[in-house]
This record gives structure tokens, C-alpha cells and sequence, in this order.
């Protein structure tokens, strides 16, 4: 009786750790906000998640542009010209992905199915082998969540033409 009872106190641990670990994920933001971890994903030009879920490094890089690295694995979508072939010739054999920085700028957020998590989108890079957006994940109490507001402004204010201040520029000087 008393091993029968054990078995289902660790079964009953097991699974609580289990749920624990999949309510539980990295998210770390330096004291300025400007650099963080989080987890993020490429999304295809269907707008489907291209692979999963990954840990991300994000920083600031100027006015309206985040450099983002990847912890582990790589962002990056595999064709079929250049990546099958070497996994055929090597099945076996491990490719090591050079994280490399890549360069987005920030779409805004986007909708949310949970409550206690802010997702946004990540675009603007011109490399044919990253996804077209990419989705970051935070937590709604997050303090990164003020720069990456501050980073959407400055992108929407630098597309937009500044207003003219007078009409008299646009005319030739008499003489």
C-alpha cells in the first residue's frame, strides 16, 4: 500500500513539474529595457509559424531597429536547393547554424489568446533566408514592452513626410 502511494506521489510531482515547465518560460529585461530574452517565431508569408518557438536575444540597435540572435538553432527558413542535399549526403552529421545578427524593426502588437501575454511582430528585414515577420512573446508586465512602443513611434514618424512650415519655400524669390 505504502508503494502504491509513493509511486503516485512522484507520478502526481512529475506531472506538476510538468505543467510548471510549460507555464514557465525565460524572459530577462536589463534595467534600461533595452536589451531582453524572450521566446519569438518566424512567420512564413502565409502568415503560418514557420518552425518553433525559439529563445531569443533582442537589443537595441538604433532609433527604430532591434538586432536579434538566436540562443540555439537559427531563424532562418531551409530551402530545398541548398539544405536537403546536404542532409541526404549526411544524415547523420550535424550542421552547426552560425547565429548571426539580424536586423527587424517593430510592426506592433498583435492579438493575444492569453491575457497575461503581449505578442509583436517583428519586420522589416531584406535577407531571403529569415522569415518575414517574426512574433515575440512577453509577459503584459514586461519592461521592455515601453521601447518597443517608443521603437513603433519612431518607425511610423520617420515613414511619415514631415508637414512643410511655410508656403513661401515652395516659391522662387521675385526679383
Amino acid at each position: 500500500m505504502t508503494s502504491a502511494l509513493l509511486l503516485a506521489a512522484v507520478l502526481g510531482g512529475c506531472v506538476l513539474l510538468l505543467w510548471l515547465a510549460n507555464r514557465i518560460e525565460p524572459h530577462w529585461v536589463s534595467k534600461n529595457g533595452e536589451r531582453l530574452i524572450c521566446y519569438g517565431q518566424g512567420i512564413n508569408p502565409n502568415r503560418r509559424p514557420s518552425g518553433r518557438w525559439r529563445e531569443l536575444r533582442i537589443s537595441r540597435a538604433s532609433d527604430d531597429t532591434l538586432e536579434v540572435r538566436t540562443r540555439r538553432g537559427s531563424l532562418a527558413v531551409d530551402d530545398m536547393a541548398g539544405g536537403d542535399l546536404m542532409r541526404l549526403t549526411a544524415p547523420f552529421s550535424r550542421r552547426r547554424h552560425v547565429r548571426q545578427a539580424t536586423y527587424w524593426k517593430v510592426a506592433g502588437p498583435a492579438p493575444s489568446p492569453d491575457n497575461k501575454r503581449v505578442i509583436y511582430m517583428l519586420d522589416g528585414n531584406n535577407d531571403p533566408n529569415m522569415p518575414e515577420l517574426i512574433a515575440i512573446r512577453l509577459p503584459t508586465n514586461s519592461r521592455a514592452i515601453p521601447m518597443l512602443e517608443e521603437l513603433r513611434l519612431n518607425r511610423q514618424n520617420a515613414s511619415q513626410p514631415s508637414p512643410r512650415t511655410s508656403r513661401s519655400a515652395d516659391r522662387p524669390d521675385p526679383d
